[in-house]
Order: structure tokens, then sequence, then C-alpha cells
């Protein structure tokens, strides 16, 4: 089963994805126009992590930054290998910022169908990275009443490329508050559709996977994403561990020492982990933002 360590704004650092027995994890997602024009790729610090496949999370609308993102990606990686130890690139159709949905992206774009495909496709010309998508139910409930993400995935059934992986799905639209549950209620149709898929929303073990996807087609259900979760529990991923608060944290403070991560990413992540409260970390003044 893949275990997804969620994408998540100054917080997924490297130092931090680090601590996770996670199959595959996700860098904050990335303005490609705000990477492409300020030449900002600090944040990509994909440095390798045994046994996890690392994703770069983009957010776009244009299929010109996709093929522009790709052919500096690959540059770059040939470049610096160790920083760029990418396994794949998300598009991320999900993330209910009133910034990007505003002009177009993210999950104002689950309604156009087609442009989500042909963003895929334009990320699926070259065979080095894995392509995916993070989407959501719709960006409000109109669009989840108009069955919206059924027309996105029979778009996305049509793309014939073994390097399309995956769908990841946030059970929830995008104008819903935390705090309202979850709606899998169209997880059996979703899963009828040949789209390989990892769900989000409301996941914290194998047992809560288990009685969520009862009754869907769990040949199309790859696994399962979890970000809350991970910032209550760091071994969320792997139970038996059991790490003491002291022990992540030293893990966490010797990540920093091998790649410092921005100081935003340090101050968010004692924000919201418990074992984070007393990080001892230094930040060379050049290095402070």
């Amino acid at each position: 089963m893949e275990l997804h360590l969620a994408s998540m704004e100054n917080i997924t650092c490297w130092a931090f994805r680090k601590l996770f027995k996670a199959t595959d994890s996700y860098t904050g997602v990335l303005s490609l126009n705000y990477l492409l024009r300020k030449k900002s790729w600090k944040e990509v610090d994909l440095f390798p992590i045994q046994g996890q496949r690392q994703w770069i999370q983009i957010a776009t609308a244009k299929e010109e930054e996709c093929k522009k993102f790709v052919e500096r990606l690959l540059r770059d990686q040939k470049a610096e290998p160790e920083k760029f130890n990418v396994y794949g690139i998300q598009l991320n159709c999900s993330c209910p910022s009133p910034y990007l949905t505003n002009i177009g992206q993210g999950p104002a774009l689950i309604k156009r169908a087609e442009k989500v495909a042909s963003l895929l496709r334009t990320l699926l010309n070259q065979d080095k990275f894995k392509i995916s998508v993070k989407v959501r139910l719709g960006l409000a409930e109109e669009e989840v009443k108009q069955g919206k993400i059924f027309q996105l995935f029979s778009e996305l059934s049509k793309i014939n490329n073994k390097n399309f992986v995956h769908a990841v799905v946030h059970f929830k639209h995008a104008r819903e508050p935390s705090y309202t549950p979850y709606d899998y209620s169209m997880l059996k149709k979703l899963s009828a559709y040949n789209v390989p898929m990892v769900i989000n929303g409301g996941i914290n073990n194998p047992q809560d996977f288990e009685r969520v996807t009862q009754g869907a087609n769990k040949k199309n259900i790859l696994g399962f994403m979890m970000g809350r979760e991970a910032l209550r529990n760091p071994d969320c991923f792997n139970p038996s561990a059991k790490r003491a608060s002291e022990q992540v944290k030293k893990e966490f403070e010797d990540n920093c020492k091998v790649h410092l991560p921005k100081e935003i990413y340090v101050k968010t992540i004692q924000k919201y982990c418990s074992w984070a409260k007393d990080l001892n970390i230094e930040f060379p003044a050049e290095v402070k933002q």
C-alpha cells in the first residue's frame, strides 16, 4: 500500500519529510509563474531520502509554463543531481487558496477537465518524471452536485501514458472549512474509472482506510495520503515506531544541520507540531527570511 505525506505550505521541507516512513512525499505547492520569473529554486530541496519517492507539487494553468518548467528541471537536475532527486511532478488542483482560484488555478481547474488533461499531457512530454494530479470534489458545492469530478475522471481515463501514475482526491470541495466531515459517497463511482487513485481526508490509519474504501473498487486505489495527522503524530505511517518527542525533535534538528530549510518552515512546524516547541536551530543571517 502506498502511504503519502501531504504537501503542506511552509512545512514539508526536506528536514520534515525525512522524519516520516512514507512511500511518497511532496514539496509545498510551488507557483510556476513565481519560479520561472523569480528563478527561486531554493525550496526545491529534494535531496535523497531512503525509501521515499519525492514529488514537486506545482500550481499553474498554462501549458507553456509546464513546458518551460520541465525543461528547467531537467537541466538543473543534470547539473545538481543530489539536490533534484525528483521522482515526479504533481499538478495541484486542490489548494483552496483564494489567490490561486482567483487566477484560475488550483480547484478552479476541476470544472475544466480538458484543460487539466492538456496540462498533464504537456508535463508528460518527457520520459524521466512520473506525473500525477491532486484534486478535490469541486470548487464549491454546486460543482459537486453537477458531478464535475466525474467529468474530470472521464478525461483522465483517456490519458494513455505509463508515466501518468495517479490522481490524489481530497474528499471535500474547496469552499468547505476544515471542521466539516469528508464526503466519501462518490468514492465507489470514482474507483470504477480506469484512473489509479490515492485518497485523502480524514484517514489517520489503515483501519480508517479499510472502512472508507469498503465497497469501492480497490484495484484502482493505491493507498492514502495524510497531512493533519502527520502534524500530530510523526509516526503515523509507522505506528510500531513510537518515537518519543525528544527523539523526533533531535532527528529534525540533525536533518536541519544537513540541509537547513528557510526559517519560515521551522517557525510553522513549531506552531503546529507539539514535538517542535523548543527547537534549537541556528540560522546564519544571510538565510533568515
